[in-house]
Parts: C-alpha cells; sequence; structure tokens
C-alpha cells in the first residue's frame, strides 16, 4: 500500500490521466528541476492533443504536496510540443514549494524571458481554468483535493494592466476580443 505524498501524487497522475482521457500522456519532467530536492516524485505531463489546433497541455502532479489543505497544481496550453514547458512548469512549482511565494489565482510571474521560441510574452498569470472547468480544477479527496490552475502567458503591459487595475480589469478585454491563447505572439492588449 503506497502512503502520504506518493499516494497524493499518483492520485494526482490518475486524475490527470482520467481528464484527459483518450489523449496520450507522457512524463516529460525536467530531470535538474529544483523542486525534486523538495518533492522527489514531482512529475510533469504533456498531453497531447487528439485533433489539429487544439493545445499540447503539460500539467504538474506534485506542486500540492506542500499545502496541508488542498495546494496548487499548474499547467500551461501551448500550439506546439515543446520540453521548455516542463521546465517552466518546474520552475514555477520550485517557487511555490515556498510558503512565502506560495501562488493563486491572480498573481503574476516574471519568467525573465519569452515563455517560449517564437513568443514576446514573457509573464505568466495564474488564473482558473477556464478551457476545461471545474472537473479539472478539483481534484478528489485522494488526491488531496488539490487545484489545477492554468498559467497563461501575458505581456508585460499586460502584467502591468493586472498590478494597476485588477485581475477582473484584464479579463474583462481578454473575453471582449476574442483572444487566441494559443497564439505564440498575439499582440499586447494594452
Amino acid at each position: 500500500m503506497v502512503a502520504g505524498e506518493d499516494a497524493r501524487i499518483l492520485a494526482l497522475e490518475r486524475h490527470v490521466r482520467e481528464f484527459w482521457h483518450g489523449h496520450e500522456v507522457e512524463d516529460v519532467t525536467w530531470e535538474q528541476a529544483l523542486v525534486l530536492d523538495r518533492v522527489p516524485d514531482f512529475t510533469t505531463y504533456r498531453v497531447a492533443p487528439r485533433s489539429a489546433g487544439e493545445a499540447w497541455v503539460y500539467v504538474t502532479a506534485g506542486s500540492s504536496v506542500h499545502e496541508a489543505g488542498g495546494g496548487t497544481e499548474f499547467f500551461v496550453m501551448s500550439p506546439v510540443a515543446a520540453q521548455v514547458h516542463a521546465k517552466t512548469l518546474a520552475m514555477v512549482s520550485h517557487l511555490h514549494s515556498f510558503e512565502e511565494y506560495r501562488l493563486g489565482v491572480g498573481s503574476v510571474i516574471d519568467v525573465g524571458g519569452p515563455w517560449m521560441d517564437g513568443s514576446r510574452m514573457d509573464h505568466l498569470l495564474v488564473c482558473l481554468p477556464y478551457s476545461y472547468g471545474p472537473a479539472l480544477e478539483r481534484a478528489p479527496e485522494e488526491a488531496g483535493r488539490a487545484r489545477f490552475l492554468w498559467l497563461l502567458p501575458i505581456h508585460r503591459s499586460e502584467a502591468a494592466l493586472i498590478g494597476t487595475e485588477s485581475l477582473d480589469a484584464f479579463e474583462e478585454i481578454l473575453e471582449a476580443e476574442g483572444v487566441n491563447v494559443l497564439d505564440l505572439d498575439r499582440a499586447p492588449l494594452v
């Protein structure tokens, strides 16, 4: 019988695989990740799209284990498969593993450069998993009731708007403009 942290990570993996049933789900954990020192069984999964135009999804299992009640897992959506996303999720999860740096809805992370080649967006916004809804967002009890949140790539100017105005103000603009969130080099909204 598996217990404790290991059981929770296995339950998180099961949640990911069940949510994306019918998709190829592959372990693509970045092996040099500092988070592995804090969560040895931390894993990143790559979820392949079933048809053209759908997102490649990279999702964590293990970010939430440092939090007693619930905790947070992260995912990013991309138009292409790229190992940089596993590295990004490991970096975000390592940051999140420290109580003083816990991330939640509305948090903005400056990634220090483009989130991937071909993009000008250099920040990630932690937001609700709008594309997938509550079935993904809330993991079952055996997975610690972790919450899966989306890391949405945004421009520096958009991060500034969120800081000076609000997350709601940015989300209203995002929705009104009908932004394609898979566009690697979309124009800034502000």
